[in-house]
């Protein structure tokens, strides 16, 4: 199999533009060859070593494991992070995340980051914010596990990473915070259908559903934490599910927070939430 083969296998899953990308990813990353070398054809030059290694590859990507997962990593916010099946895979989106936090809260001093996961968010907001402490909060010790290496990796070791549930919250120490930050499940059970495969078989149903009867269950939460971990004033980011942004406001605005506002990603959608505590 070349490069050429696998793109064909890959599009009925991706589309052929993202199929393309996504093996011109793997070619370059792990083979070190660029457009212009496999336009050549130097993929099949590669050592007998290498071939196979590109076999296995193909394989794991042709059953719809994503291309993350089978790097291991993937760019987040300008820095290299580890992923595995455990940990969801940051997104473009929430980038955006990471820019409302910090135009949100110029200077935190304290930083809280609910359901961490890859530790992506909190890693890239201490990065930009040499200063600031930082915490991560993630229930699954496979997820943090991830969080850890990657701070290792990006020396961000002033990050600290806890195992807790956020649905039965037990206070880190007294001291408040002055942002909460946090991508939380929200997608719907029955959304399922409509997901890709690659996303729905493979990246970890802990961080991505919440229950069809309750789907504002982590904003409550989220909105109950605050009340008590924040500062009077202090700021709480969040992203959203699309379906729901008037009634995630109204959980925040029931709980007393003031300023709450909903920001779009950058296709328009509603995707973003800010609120500050009374």
């Amino acid at each position: 199999m070349n490069h050429q083969e696998l793109t064909k296998l890959l599009t009925p899953t991706y589309g052929a533009g993202e199929a393309r990308a996504v093996v011109r990813l793997v070619m370059e990353e792990r083979f070190g060859l660029s457009q212009t070398d496999l336009l050549l054809g130097k993929d099949t030059t590669l050592s007998a070593d290498k071939r196979k290694e590109f076999e296995k590859i193909a394989q794991r990507l042709v059953k719809g494991e994503p291309v993350q997962y089978v790097l291991g990593y993937t760019s987040f916010y300008g820095h290299r992070f580890r992923v595995t099946p455990d940990v969801l895979i940051p997104r473009p989106e929430t980038e955006e995340l990471v820019h409302i936090a910090l135009d949100e809260q110029p200077i935190p001093a304290n930083i809280l980051d609910l359901c961490t996961g890859s530790g992506c968010i909190a890693i890239s907001l201490a990065k930009a914010l040499p200063r600031a402490t930082v915490a991560g909060i993630d229930i699954s010790e496979k997820a943090l596990a991830v969080a850890l290496e990657n701070r290792a990796a990006l020396d961000a070791d002033g990050v600290r990473f806890f195992r807790r549930d956020i649905l039965i919250w037990e206070p880190l120490h007294e001291q408040l915070f002055d942002l909460i930050v946090s991508n939380p499940p929200y997608v719907c059970q029955s959304e399922a259908k409509t997901m890709a495969p690659h996303v729905l078989n493979h990246e970890p149903h802990l961080a991505l559903f919440v229950p069809d009867a309750d789907p504002l269950l982590f904003y409550r939460a989220i909105s109950r934490i605050g009340l008590q971990a924040l500062r009077q004033g202090g700021g709480v980011a969040v992203e959203i599910n699309e379906a729901l942004p008037d009634e995630t406001c109204q959980t925040f605005v029931d709980a007393g927070y003031t300023q709450v506002k909903v920001h779009h990603d950058q296709f328009g959608k509603p995707r973003f939430l800010t609120a500050k505590r009374p």
